[in-house]
């Protein structure tokens, strides 16, 4: 499955380059946006990394881990340069890396760290993406009917997850992958079986949406003048998760993919979604100078 998606995210942007290259004017709207709706957006996306930073310092509190919010805030940067500029989502490898070096934080930990916030980000989306499609109402089209079906079946799955203490058995720790899945069953019980850790998840999660939210419809409105929340929250929601499953730097391909999937449903054309994908990546790598620059002022502090 990996393979062919990311076969297929190379077709995708070998055809979006040879698109661009046949029709440059698609690159003149860079030039229409004014300085202070980039640095709105810069600054949008400023916020977003401070509330992942505070998701990891609570999740990592969580574990018995108190780190300073300046550490935090370096964590926060070097994860989202990781998944920007490099595959497989290497941001949370630099996270692991990091953290089993200063505390000797353990795979099983970060791995349930990690997995809790992909089943509570797929939780809140899923959930969203279901509210949207069912005021946007397109019956009988055919991606509509699967979107409906794709995001159910995440909707119940992670919810499912989020309330699931799994039982731990003993024995079985001289193999040690039974050793590694049964400490990571035990890590993600302590998640589980603190109430107020997973509200204050759910809660930075939810900020974290609607920040998101806000870019998206900025950039929305003001490259198509649309501005229908349930697009806008939809769009939001299947970018989210594209970065979630994404092997390649910036979600390269797979969102590409799931937008044009999705272009009837949005109400966008192959052009508008090209332009869409074009000015979204062309501000997080404008936004990138600002973790790139806390990353490096912040590392001789924190050590």
């Amino acid at each position: 499955m990996k393979n062919i998606v990311n076969l297929i995210s190379i077709f995708l942007i070998i055809g979006i380059s040879v698109y661009l290259y046949r029709n440059p004017n698609q690159l003149d709207v860079l030039t229409e946006i004014s300085i202070y709706t980039i640095l709105f957006l810069i600054f949008i996306k400023f916020l977003t990394l401070l509330v992942n930073s505070f998701f990891n310092k609570e999740i990592l509190k969580g574990f018995g881990l108190n780190i300073s919010y300046l550490e935090a805030v370096y964590l926060g940067s070097i994860t989202f340069l990781g998944n920007l500029f490099l595959p497989l989502r290497s941001g949370a490898n630099f996270r692991l890396i990091y953290l089993n070096k200063k505390y000797k934080f353990k795979s099983p930990e970060l791995a349930s760290m990690y997995l809790y916030f992909f089943v509570v980000t797929i939780f809140l989306n899923s959930l969203v993406g279901l509210i949207c499609l069912f005021f946007l109402d397109l019956p009988g089209d055919i991606v509509f009917i699967i979107s409906i079906i794709i995001f159910l079946v995440m909707f119940i799955f992670s919810t499912f997850l989020l309330l699931k203490e799994f039982t731990v058995s003993t024995g079985g720790d001289k193999i040690r992958i039974i050793s590694w899945l049964r400490n990571l069953k035990i890590n993600w019980n302590v998640i589980t079986r603190n109430r107020i850790l997973q509200y204050k998840l759910i809660f930075l999660t939810t900020i974290n949406y609607l920040l998101f939210a806000v870019e998206a419809y900025v950039i929305i409105d003001l490259l198509f003048s649309k501005n229908n929340l349930f697009t806008i929250f939809y769009y939001n929601s299947i970018s989210v998760l594209s970065s979630l499953a994404s092997f390649t730097p910036a979600s390269l391909g797979l969102k590409d993919l799931l937008v044009f999937f999705s272009s009837n449903i949005l109400t966008l054309s192959v052009a508008n979604v090209i332009t869409l994908m074009i000015v979204e990546r062309a501000i997080a790598v404008l936004f990138s100078l600002i973790p790139g620059f806390l990353t490096l002022s912040l590392k001789k502090s924190i050590r």
